[in-house]
């Protein structure tokens, strides 16, 4: 009977404590968006856009910009202007600027994601190529509210490997590994918002340079993140003389991908990657089923030469984005640990022998 007492008490204590925590949503500016960016003198600017629940109101959106000195000294200023209590538990989208990008330590200024626990740690970190403004205070017409426009952006192309998709936990998680290099989403605003591939960083967590959607899947095969879809079109080398275009596209349901390390003098990775391909798109006369290894093979040289162009892009730039660090530090760590304070420059020196091999699985209906 006690028992009984003890439980519901502590039931109803729950529901009080409930009931006295509670706030309503009209009472709440829930920052959907967060924008950091650096004025014409380099001070921050921080952007915040949220919804509007007040039944009065016509526009459904609130977008606010203030200078601060760090985001949280910004939720005061944002608490000056709008309407309700600013809270960042429900922040979708956390958009940076190439400028502030480029700048030691800036990443000192999202301390409060990994710091505060009322913060959600599912928030996608987006580069923006070219002014943060021009971005948030876009107003479409024909897309919907804009933090549920850019998180369905960032999604449905994550899907089809055109970027990659960094919450804030998995950008804590790569900028702490001392193996690989960050990479984050890369979107720009021309006449519309459009993602532009990736934006890869280098070992201060600093921008470095950017893929296009094409590196990025390549990217991703390296990194053996094969899920999601992975079409390819590209031109294949079928004559001699190289000049002549074929263009074929062709989906990969299936990819495998294996690397092997050894260290001789230096870091070698040998990168086995294996795809079966479905051809969705063919632009020239060719009979598949006769000549199906001829065609492989050309797919293969050319998918070889594009992972082999974009490897030695990282390695000019003294980055791994791929990972191949973990590979070092778990195949050959004595000799990984006299360099894994500059892993960059060691990757850089690195041997990287990537081997393509193309099964063919489907034609399409015509053959």
């Amino acid at each position: 009977m006690k028992r009984k007492i003890l439980l519901c008490l502590s039931l109803l204590a729950m529901m009080m404590t409930g009931c006295v925590d509670q706030i309503n949503v009209e009472d709440v500016t829930l920052s959907l968006i967060l924008g950091l960016d650096l004025d014409e003198d380099d001070h921050l600017v921080v952007y915040m856009s949220s919804p509007v629940f007040n039944k009065e109101a016509k526009v459904k959106e609130e977008k606010v910009e203030v200078k601060a000195v760090t985001i949280r000294d910004s939720r005061e200023l944002f608490d000056m202007t709008v309407m309700a209590l600013t809270s960042g538990s429900k922040t979708q989208l956390i958009l940076v600027g190439k400028k502030l990008l480029k700048r030691k330590n800036w990443i000192d200024y999202i301390d409060p994601f990994f710091r505060d626990p009322k913060n959600t740690v599912t928030t996608r970190v987006v580069a923006i190529d070219g002014p943060v403004s021009d971005v948030i205070f876009f107003r479409p017409k024909d897309k919907p509210r804009l933090p549920l426009y850019l998180t369905n952006l960032v999604e449905t192309d994550y899907r089809r490997n055109i970027t990659v998709k960094t919450t804030i936990q998995e950008f804590r998680k790569q900028t702490m590994e001392k193996g690989m290099t960050a990479s984050i989403t890369e979107m720009k605003k021309d006449h519309k918002i459009m993602l532009t591939g990736t934006a890869l960083l280098d070992e201060q967590s600093r921008y470095k340079l950017s893929i296009k959607p094409h590196e990025n899947k390549l990217l991703r095969i390296l990194q053996h993140k094969t899920k999601g879809d992975f079409p390819f079109t590209i031109s294949v080398p079928l004559e001699s003389n190289g000049r002549d275009k074929y263009w074929i596209s062709f989906s990969t349901p299936n990819v495998k991908v294996k690397t092997k390390v050894r260290y001789d003098g230096h870091f070698i990775f040998d990168t086995d990657v294996k795809m079966r391909i479905a051809i969705t798109e063919r632009l020239f006369p060719f009979n598949v089923r006769k000549d199906t290894a001829k065609l492989q093979k050309s797919i293969e040289t050319k998918l070889q030469a594009d992972f082999e162009r974009l490897i030695k892009k990282t390695q000019t730039a003294t980055i791994d984005p791929f990972g191949y660090g973990i590979y070092a530090r778990a195949y050959t760590y004595p000799e990984w640990k006299k360099v894994q304070n500059q892993w960059g420059k060691a990757f850089s020196k690195a041997d990287l022998n990537v081997k393509v091999h193309v099964t063919i699985g489907g034609m399409g209906t015509i053959k």
